[in-house]
This record gives C-alpha cells, structure tokens and sequence, in this order.
C-alpha cells in the first residue's frame, strides 16, 4: 500500500528535485514541522513539551523552539468569554518551557495575564454598565407595552437589538485598545 505524502513533504520534494533548497533549508524546515507538531500536541494535553525539547540533537533545538513559539503565539489572544480559557493557559505555559530565556518570559508571561485580566475587568464592567442603563430605560418601555397589551410583558435587556448593537461597538472599541498591547507582549516574546 503506497504512503501517503503530507503537503508539506511534497513540497520539499518537489523544492528538492528543482534544485532550489539546500540540504540545510530543508532540514530546518522539517525541524519547523516537528516544532509546529510539538506546539499541537502539547496545546491538545498529548506529550511533555520540556522532556521532547530535551531529546533534541543541539542544531535542532532553535529552530523547534521558534516553530513552537509561533503555534503558541497564535493562541495568544484577548479572551473571547468572562475567562480565559484552557488552551490559552496552556500555551502561555508553554511559551515559558520553549523559551530559551526563561526570565525574560517569565515576565512577559505575568504582563500578558495582567492583560487579560485588564481586559476582562473593563469588558465585564462595562457591560454591566450598559445592561444598568438598559434596564432602566426598559423598565419605563415594559410599562408603557404592559398597558398597551393590557398583559404582562417580560423583555431581558441583552436582547433588545439596541443593547446588542451598542454592546458590539463598545467591544470593538474595548477590544482596539488591548490587542495593540497584547501584540506588542507577543512580538518581545517571540524574540525570546
């Protein structure tokens, strides 16, 4: 039974019979690839991160940290709910094992957490805000409905298309003030 080529195998191939990258090009190419398996598997709670970059022969060792780095980096991001979840935990964890100054990121990875929970305090404070302000102009609107229908009539605030509409733009805001900073933290700590 034939083996089945990955894209990224038949891409070297093909580079290779073209003459067009060198042995060393593809080496560190393939050890781009075991990097990038390595993040996988790790963010998927599969193998030990630190003990696979141990078993590394030395020439491998930076190219793998950079590959892992990068996979990590990408599941760096401002939380999309009123937590941070797993899976960006865990690559910040990561980020701290694959690099090659610990210190360094060791700090960069508290300023991050910082930042994320910046982020969450301003986004769950605001939206309390808004759905405060909401309610009370609903309150006034569920009376005046009340009296025209002669029922009782129970709206919740987050579905009234004017708070979701207003809840977007204020996130969006919210969410431009922070991802700057936060790219900024990934930049310094892809560097490290």
């Amino acid at each position: 039974m034939a083996e089945i080529k990955s894209a990224l195998e038949l891409a070297l191939e093909k580079a290779e019979r073209f003459g067009k990258a060198s042995k060393e090009e593809l080496q560190k190419e393939r050890y781009h690839e075991q990097g990038r398996q390595l993040a996988v598997n790790y963010l998927k709670g599969e193998g030990d991160l630190e003990e696979e970059l141990k078993k590394l022969p030395p020439e491998a060792l930076e190219p793998v940290r950079q590959a892992v780095k990068e996979v990590l980096l990408r599941n760096i991001t401002l939380p999309r709910e009123e937590s941070v979840d797993e899976r960006q935990r865990r690559a910040l964890e990561g980020l701290l094992v694959a690099a090659s100054n610990k210190k360094g990121m060791g700090l960069l990875k508290k300023e991050v957490e910082q930042i994320w929970q910046q982020f969450l305090q301003a986004r769950n404070g605001a939206y309390q805000q808004l759905k405060a302000s909401f309610s009370h102009q609903l309150t006034s609107y569920t009376r005046a409905l009340e009296a025209q229908l002669g029922a009782r009539v129970r709206l919740e605030v987050e579905h009234l298309p004017q708070f979701q509409e207003e809840w977007r733009k204020f996130e969006t805001q919210l969410i431009n003030q922070f991802e700057p900073v936060l790219a900024d933290r990934k930049e310094r700590m892809a560097a490290l």
